[in-house]
């Protein structure tokens, strides 16, 4: 589509000045910052889920709508689940400061309690659940990954060394992934659903705005993503 555009740019005059305004607003006010990294990434309560350079894990940091020079977008991977949160940015690349604290747009996970401890909320767990008997009965929960604070921040040019052996740029992230408590309630099943047509059957639903404004205590997670810009190169990939 690029090349098009730019074909049609040199046929035309008038075109050309059209495509060069189009071509202005693809311009970043967060070049500095943003790119595409591959880092491996490492968890400070839970060895299990570190993985390494080689498994490709990415680092997406780009402009927000606004496109201002100081606010960024952070999008990442952590225990295989998506993390995304918008930062306002100080300093420069190479010593970023940030004191926010931003929601995660993109994970929402959620555990539920049962008589055996906490359950992952997915039907494949339902039979440990506990059986609802009316609308409105509470359980607990806890809503893994529901904020990001961003703690360091470092992208220095030339700094580092792909696995190919490629001069690049590397980058040096670390987060605090926070969870919070929350509350599920139950709710009628749809009659078609009911085992027997005469007798209500309940199920658990997340209970809307019931997080808790305290992080469940003890499991915030620690991350470290540290590597380096990605080259596209056979032989970093």
């Amino acid at each position: 589509m690029r090349k098009l555009i730019y074909i049609t740019c040199i046929l035309a005059a008038a075109v050309f000045t059209s495509c060069q305004k189009e071509m202005s607003n693809w311009y970043s006010e967060t070049f500095d910052y943003s790119g595409r990294f591959v880092v491996a990434t490492t968890c400070d309560e839970y060895e299990d889920d570190n993985t390494t350079i080689e498994d490709g894990v990415e680092v997406l940091i780009y402009n927000t709508a606004a496109n201002v020079g100081n606010e960024i977008w952070l999008d990442f991977s952590a225990a295989a689940s998506p993390q995304k949160g918008k930062f306002k940015v100080t300093g420069t690349p190479a010593e970023s400061l940030c004191t926010e604290t931003a929601e995660n747009i993109s994970s929402h996970s959620y555990y539920i309690d049962t008589d055996y401890g906490l359950a992952p909320f997915d039907p494949s767990y339902a039979g440990y659940f506990r059986v609802p008997t009316a609308p409105g009965e509470a359980n607990d929960g806890i809503q893994l990954y529901t904020f990001i604070t961003l703690d360091t921040l470092k992208i220095l040019p030339g700094a580092a060394t792909s696995i190919g052996g490629n001069v690049v740029d590397s980058i040096y992230i670390k987060v605090t992934l926070h969870h919070d408590y929350m509350e599920f309630e139950s709710r009628e099943k749809p009659v078609d659903e009911w085992d027997d047509p005469a007798i209500p059957e309940y199920e658990w639903v997340v209970k809307p705005n019931s997080n808790t404004p305290a992080d469940a205590d003890d499991w915030d997670e620690h991350w470290t993503l540290a590597g380096y810009r990605y080259t596209g190169y056979p032989e970093d990939m």
